[in-house]
C-alpha cells in the first residue's frame, strides 16, 4: 500500500526508522474486484545506504494477502515534498479477491509525501501488482492510497 517518504534533510540524518500506514483502494484501474485496502510497512531509514530497505503487509476487505519486502529511494524535491519510488516482491494470496495468476507478484509503487511536522508525514501513493508474466496470465492490479508515516523512537 502506501509508503513512507522521508526528507532526510529534515529529520536527524535520517536516523528514524518509519512505520507507514496507508488506507487504500484496490483495483482502481480495471474495476474487476473493487475492494478496500490496508497496508502497513516498516521502512528502514537509520542507514546511510541511498537504497533503503522496507517490508510489508497489505489486506484488503475481499480477503487478499500480500507479504512483500523490498527497497525504496528518496528524491527530495523541496524542503517539505518528497517522491519516493520503491520496488518489492512478494506473496500473493487471493482468497475471494481478484486473481492474479501466480503467487509471485512485483509491486511498483510512487509515494507523493507530505511533511507536516519532524513527527508527521502524510501524502499518497499509486502502486502497480503484477506477476511479470510468470503466471499463465498476467491480469495486475493498481492501487490508491492516503498514507501516515510515523517516525520510530530508538
Amino acid at each position: 500500500m502506501v509508503s513512507v517518504l522521508i526528507n532526510v534533510n529534515l529529520l536527524a540524518g535520517g536516523s528514524k526508522d518509519y512505520l507507514s500506514i496507508s488506507t487504500a483502494l484496490f483495483d482502481v484501474i480495471q474495476n474487476n474486484v473493487n475492494s478496500l485496502e490496508g497496508r502497513i510497512e516498516y521502512r528502514i531509514n537509520s542507514t546511510d545506504w541511498r537504497v533503503k530497505p522496507l517490508t510489508g503487509l497489505m489486506i484488503n476487505t475481499d480477503g487478499a494477502l500480500y507479504m512483500y519486502s523490498g527497497l525504496f529511494f528518496e528524491i527530495p524535491i523541496t524542503k517539505f515534498f518528497s517522491l519516493i519510488p520503491s520496488f518489492s516482491p512478494g506473496i500473493y494470496f487471493k482468497n475471494y479477491s481478484k486473481d492474479l495468476h501466480f503467487v509471485l507478484e512485483f509491486k511498483s509503487q510512487m509515494d507523493v509525501i507530505f511533511n507536516i511536522s519532524e513527527e508527521f508525514m502524510t501524502g499518497f501513493s499509486f502502486n502497480h501488482i503484477s506477476n511479470a508474466s510468470l503466471g499463465d496470465k498476467n491480469p495486475g492490479v493498481e492501487s490508491i492510497a492516503i498514507t501516515f508515516l510515523l517516525p520510530l523512537r530508538r
